[in-house]
């Protein structure tokens, strides 16, 4: 089973000897007076990498690199954010809540207000309006999700997730920093945490990939479902290296085995992350802003694995719900009140009250 401590020797051991017992750098502040926002996302970054160095044997320090690594790489979005912003609007772009104004020559403008800053989705939402292109915002949206499962719900295993979380934060810093920013981010981070999260990424996407390829073997009951191994975490301990074992042909005879923790899963217990992870989106935004969801509830299973779109059960199977009464909600399921459907879409109950009045 792999460790935190395997983790960490996994890039090269001259350089490992290197910084054996060497301090880290100081942080590259700017030399203007105080800190400013980017200096705090460096520190954090920095703080993020010290905390994982002792993670593994202090649950507290693999909490806190995980949020310290999170919160620096959001704050290197908002720098953007800041710099975007045009002069006098309150620096709108990075505000949550922005209020018409009239400017000067009398046209309207907006402008920010209050001291709550733009979430994960405003970020993504602005930058894609901004055009700001060319970065994986689904692992930004992955990484956070990894920040709010530890911070809201208990997880014994912490450390487990450290590598994915470090392996997305030098994909975005990878893509965003050097086309956004303007910096290389070696210049930006220091070579001693750059060379440090280049060395555990490379790690991590080769059992990454392992782990994958052999998801790609297994006979997925929907084309949806093969489409989303990359979201399938380990409901033990939430680290994506699931391997595929055992017949992988009879989905009922495939097992699923952690290589970070060893636990072993069966379908219906990976299949929530699965379908979570692929319409994390389209389930944000019903839950926020209305509307019908991507999943429902299936009558069969009790699950929530009914995909809207296939109308189909993605653990059971089972097929297209039968058509309800508007107006009681019974199932339309006798063959008089199917052929009424397309016309009231009423049981015979409710057309013989309606008849009535």
């Amino acid at each position: 089973m792999h460790t935190l401590r395997s983790w960490r020797c996994a890039g090269s051991k001259a350089q490992t000897e290197r910084n054996r017992g060497a301090q880290l750098e100081q942080p590259y502040f700017s030399q203007e007076k105080g800190m400013s926002m980017q200096d705090n996302a460096v520190a954090s970054i920095r703080l993020g990498v010290e905390d994982f160095k002792a993670a593994e044997h202090d649950l507290a320090r693999a909490l806190s690199s995980i949020r310290n690594l999170t919160s620096g790489l959001l704050l290197l979005f908002k720098v953007k954010l800041q710099a975007m912003s045009s002069p006098g609007s309150g620096e709108a772009l990075l505000k949550e809540k922005v209020t018409p104004s009239l400017g000067t020559d009398g046209k309207v403008i907006w402008v920010g207000s209050g001291k709550k800053t733009v979430d994960v989705h405003t970020i993504i939402s602005r930058f894609k309006g901004l055009g700001v292109d060319g970065v994986e915002w689904n692992l930004l949206e992955a990484l956070t999700t990894i920040r709010n499962d530890i911070e809201h719900y208990y997880s014994v295993r912490p450390t487990s997730v450290l590598l994915e979380t470090v392996a997305n934060c030098f994909h975005l810093i990878q893509q965003f920093v050097p086309t956004h920013l303007g910096v290389s981010p070696v210049s930006l981070l220091g070579p001693d945490i750059w060379t440090f999260l280049t060395e555990h990424e490379a790690f991590y996407e080769r059992e990454r990939k392992a782990c994958l390829e052999s998801l790609n073997h297994v006979s997925w009951p929907s084309d949806i479902l093969a489409s989303a191994t990359e979201h399938l975490s380990c409901p033990e301990c939430r680290a994506k290296l699931m391997k595929a074992f055992g017949d992988v042909e009879t989905l009922s005879l495939t097992a699923f085995q952690c290589t970070r923790c060893e636990a072993t899963s069966q379908f219906g217990d990976v299949v929530s992350s699965m379908l979570t992870g692929k319409y994390f989106s389209d389930l944000y935004i019903a839950a926020t802003q209305g509307g019908e969801g991507p999943l429902d509830l299936c009558e069969h299973c009790d699950q929530d694995s009914y995909i809207v779109e296939e109308q189909r059960c993605a653990i059971c199977g089972d097929g297209p719900k039968a058509p309800e009464c508007r107006q009681c909600g019974a199932p339309l399921d006798d063959e008089a009140d199917i052929e009424e459907i397309h016309s009231d879409a009423l049981c015979d109950h409710c057309r013989y009250l309606l008849e009535m009045d």
